[in-house]
């Protein structure tokens, strides 16, 4: 499920009430200190936003502040320069490609030179797009065909054409296209391999080289990716249909492939944006509860990063890619399963139509209250389930306080899909935070209890930890004592995680089935 934030502060998560004695305004403004991520859409807005209040503020009032629900149709000017970037990138590529048959016919490397003048392109900000084009083109050439392309790249390097910035751009979107090319290339990992060897003849350094080459030997075989991707883009369907995350997280990390997990991102956004808004809903939501469980952080970003290089082919079949694709962007960042810097650092130059999708995010989530609303991006409804489940573990934590009784509790938490119990760690904490002693020692006693009857996970236990002590500095700046309060906490764990109960248990109520055939070999003779 996604987490929900407002633009300043959870009042759940972070509330001053009873910790300072300041008028209940997020200290830092929500950003947080050290060793976060700090308050989404830093990167691009330096002004801050008047205080939004959380949805279970008693002062909220849903019709003042504009409810939950906000339109992310972008604005008939952001529409009209997508349209138009779209239309120059496009525009450019046939220019280019038109020269690039020319010169593989006659390898006159000055005429290229002029036939790129005579784009009468503004800037050189879709450069990349030469050297891309230069190498996908050699690559249904014979071993001629990769000499005259690095012989070519070397020259447009020399006469300052290209710069290495546009060198190592192209070779990278070519890296992220490489599974398609071998489909009728099949021997595309090679030729690419060569020419990025060459590298150092245009500019690149060779920690460049060796970041290139690194990624290219990931690349799966032609025939276990087709098989990979239909297997993807099965699950990505039968997820839709079922609605199980947990199932979802099983099935591709049995596959044993983590550095597929872009595209598992990839095709299921795909997929998503041909349906409707509960579709796009469920998505989000899997890219939430997965990553940094069983999706490296890395490869979702990198899923994001490629379908927005991609921009330009998806609009011929999405119309609304723009809107569509800037939400996903958005709620990730606010879902914190991306990080706010991936607006700036990914490889979009601004004259790509990726580029608007960047911007159109950034306006998403500069708007107030915009991690509030975010959570129903999709729709009124749309995150009405995520609410719903932050409100029960709130609710269950405070009765659990207020009674003592850890068995009900433990029942109250086993309702929990096991996917959101980092939840619970952290709300647990956050909430004991705020009173005294004996509800420190009380949270504590749950989460123990919990582990040790096999109810949560101990990557969720890690997981809810680590949420912890991204937010301590915030923390401290109303309780002076946090970071030590929490350093004692996170000791009893550290004693139970030496023990045998640090091993990674199964959710309790498992499916009786894989129960009863643990560890027996199936046909194939692997095992469960």
């Amino acid at each position: 499920m996604s987490t929900i934030k407002s633009k300043k502060r959870d009042k759940l998560k972070h509330s001053a009430t009873g910790r300072t004695k300041n008028n209940g305004g997020a200290s830092k403004g929500g950003a947080g200190g050290k060793g976060t991520w700090g308050k989404p859409g830093v990167e691009y807005k330096y002004d801050d936003d008047a205080a939004y209040l959380d949805w279970q503020d008693p002062n909220y009032d849903e019709e003042e502040h504009g409810g939950f629900y906000f339109s992310s149709v972008p604005a008939k000017e952001a529409e009209k320069a997508f349209a138009a970037s779209i239309e120059t990138q496009k525009t450019f590529k046939q220019q280019i490609r038109a020269a690039a048959r020319e010169y593989f016919q006659s390898p006159e490397k000055a005429e290229f030179v002029t036939k790129v003048k005579e784009t009468k392109m503004r800037d050189s900000l879709l450069y990349h797009e030469i050297v891309k084009e230069l190498v996908r083109m050699s690559m249904d050439k014979d071993d001629k065909g990769k000499h005259h392309a690095t012989d070519l790249l070397r020259y447009l390097v020399r006469e300052r054409v290209l710069e290495s910035t546009h060198v190592f751009k192209g070779f990278y979107h070519l890296l992220n296209q490489i599974h398609e090319i071998t489909i009728d290339v099949p021997k595309a990992k090679d030729k690419l391999d060569y020419i990025i060897g060459c590298s150092l003849l245009f500019g690149l350094t060779q920690d460049e080289i060796d970041r290139l080459r690194s990624s290219l030997k990931q690349s799966t075989d032609q025939k276990t990716l087709k098989e990979v991707k239909a297997k993807l883009t099965d699950m990505a369907k039968e997820y839709m249909d079922s609605e199980d995350i947990s199932e979802l997280s099983r099935c591709f990390t049995e596959m044993k492939m983590p550095y597929m997990g872009h595209e598992l991102v990839k095709r299921g956004i795909s997929t998503s944006m041909d349906r409707g808004p509960r579709e796009r809903e469920l998505m989000s939501r899997a890219i939430a509860e997965m990553t940094g469980e069983s999706l490296i952080r890395e490869e979702a970003s990198k899923g994001f990063e490629i379908l927005l290089q991609r921009v330009e082919d998806l609009i011929m079949d999405v119309p609304n890619v723009l809107e569509y694709l800037s939400s996903f962007v958005s709620r990730a960042i606010a879902d914190e399963a991306v990080a706010p810097s991936f607006l700036v650092q990914a490889h979009i130059q601004e004259g790509d139509g990726g580029y608007a999708v960047i911007k159109q995010a950034q306006q998403l989530l500069s708007q107030s209250g915009a991690m509030q609303r975010l959570s129903r991006v999709w729709g009124p409804s749309a995150g009405d389930g995520v609410m719903v489940l932050k409100k029960a573990i709130h609710d269950l934590i405070l009765e659990y306080f207020s009674s003592n009784d850890v068995d009900e509790a433990v029942r109250l938490a086993t309702e929990v899909p096991v996917l959101f119990h980092h939840e619970i760690v952290k709300r647990v904490f956050v909430l004991a935070l705020d009173r005294k002693e004996r509800e420190m020692k009380l949270a504590a006693k749950l989460l123990l209890t919990l582990m040790s009857r096999n109810v949560m996970l101990i990557s969720q236990m890690k997981r809810g930890l680590e949420r912890i002590e991204c937010s301590l500095d915030d923390m401290a700046l109303d309780n002076v004592k946090a970071k030590s309060i929490y350093e004692t906490f996170k000791l009893k764990f550290k004693e139970a995680l030496g023990t045998d109960i640090a091993k990674e248990q199964n959710p309790k109520k498992p499916d009786p089935e894989l129960k009863k055939d643990e560890g027996k070999p199936e046909a194939n003779g692997t095992s469960k």
